[in-house]
Order: structure tokens, then sequence, then C-alpha cells
């Protein structure tokens, strides 16, 4: 009977998978794009599989975000919106730094920042608009939890450039929308399942250059589209090893590895920015 009932906790469960269609979307989480991948999905309704595992690091990640947030909110250091958690009074407030309701006093739920800027065409979640006493001003935190064992090895000086990327576009964001007073951005590396070791970076300025570099880059071949021009896209990989471990290479290429995936009306080769 055990033999059974284990062979169906890991049918439904631990080897179970869903599909789920593949979104294209210039968000910041997205960042740096791939154009014929963001272009790809014009004309093709791709899937993407998630396994349990898979849903199990995002869980853990989600709940390590909200701890954070939410250790931070409670000392009244973020920036951001806010609904109040008592049942009889459930107000919300936006744009403010807040420890407690300010109509019950009751306590309060940080809601995480999200972008829809309209003029940029980009849109996303943002971590933390941290208020530091001693800097006298803002820093734009992105939180990536990644497993403890990564970061004990990781010898890199730098982050990952999505990290910077992403970062640097929230702080572009809010400083243009908001005009607050951010000194720069702050990228954590927190672990798990236990949150030593961890790894930081800091980087004075908003990094406006690199988004400003992406809504350029989105935005002509937005314009392409438009103007039935997108045959005279190219790009720099002409196989699979060509793309450097590009995240994208599966959907650029054939399985067989060396082959371009011929799409309905192109031949789409992975642009690497």
């Amino acid at each position: 009977m055990k033999a059974i009932l284990d062979k169906f906790f890991d049918e439904t469960l631990l080897s179970h998978e869903e599909k789920e269609p593949q979104r294209f979307e210039f968000r910041g989480s997205s960042l740096p794009i791939c154009p014929a991948y963001l272009m790809l999905g014009k004309f093709h309704t791709l899937e993407k599989t998630l396994d349990f595992k898979t849903k199990y690091h995002f869980a853990i990640g989600h709940a390590i975000h909200d701890l954070v947030q939410a250790t931070w909110a409670k000392q009244g250091l973020l920036w951001g919106d806010w609904q109040c958690l008592a049942e009889d009074c459930k107000a919300n407030f936006k744009r403010k730094r807040l420890t407690s309701c300010l109509r019950c006093g009751g306590p309060l739920k940080y809601v995480e920042m999200f972008f829809d800027i309209k003029e940029f065409g980009i849109s996303g979640h943002c971590d933390g608009l941290l208020w530091v006493e001693k800097l006298n001003g803002y820093v734009v935190v992105e939180l990536k939890s990644r497993n403890f064992n990564i970061i004990k090895s990781y010898q890199g000086s730098e982050p990952y450039d999505s990290d910077i990327y992403q970062v640097s576009t929230y702080a572009t964001m809010l400083s243009r929308k908001y005009w607050l007073p951010i000194l720069g951005r702050y990228i954590i590396w927190i672990g798990k399942p236990r949150p030593k070791p961890f790894l930081t970076w800091f980087y004075p300025g908003l990094g406006a250059d690199l988004f400003d570099e992406q809504v350029k880059l989105n935005n002509e071949m937005e314009q392409k589209v438009k103007e039935g021009k997108v045959r005279e896209v190219q790009g720099v990989c002409e196989t699979y090893s060509d793309s450097g471990g590009c995240t994208f290479a599966p959907v650029c290429f054939s399985p067989n590895k060396n082959e371009l995936i011929e799409a309905a009306y192109q031949e789409w080769k992975c642009l690497k920015t």
C-alpha cells in the first residue's frame, strides 16, 4: 500500500507538470531583452512547462520577499502603497512611508509597487524603495533569493546583468515619475533555505542609460513591425554555439541545435544586446 501511495505522491505532486502560455512582455524582470524573442511572441503562441520543483522554489522566493518587506515596513523604512488590515477599515494609502494606518491606527500590509508606465511601454514590480537615515535618502532595492550554495561558490565581481538592468529600470522610473531623492541601487542576494551567506552590491545613481537603451531597442523593434520591416532584423547567432549560453537559444534554434527555427513569416535569430 505504501508503494502505491509513494507513486501517487510522486505522480500527482513531485513529478507533476503544468503548461501555461509563454508571455512576451516588455517588463523590468525580463531585461536585458532579446528583441527577436520579444517579436517572436507576436507571431507564435508558445507554452512553457512548470514542474513542481520550479514552483516550489518560486514559492520560497515569494515568502522570503514578503518577510523582508514586512520587516522593513514595520520599521517605517519602505515607501510605497499600503492597505489597512483592520476589518472595519481596509483603507488604502499610496506613495507614502508609513508604520500604521492614518485613519484608524491599525496595522498595515505593504503592497509591492507595480509600475505600468505607458509612455515607456514597460511594467514590473519593484521589491522596495528603502529609506536610509544615515544617507538621508532612498535606495532602490532588488532582492534575489539564491540557493546558498550558489552564493558561496559565486566568484564574479558583479551580479547578473539582468539584476543590474532590473534595478536600474525601477530606479529610473521612480525618479522620473515621483522626483524622489534616490541615491542609488542596492542589489541583495539572500540565501535559501537560510539567510546567510549573502552578497550585496551598491551602484550610485539611477542607471538611466541602461533603462533608456532598452526602451530605445524595444521601440525600434516595435516600429519595424508596424512598418513591415521585420525581415531587416539581423542577429549575431548563426549556430547554437554562438548564443553563448543565451536563455533564449532554445527558442531560436531547433532541437538539433544547429538550425534556426523558421517562423511563419521570418527566420528568427537571437539578438544579444
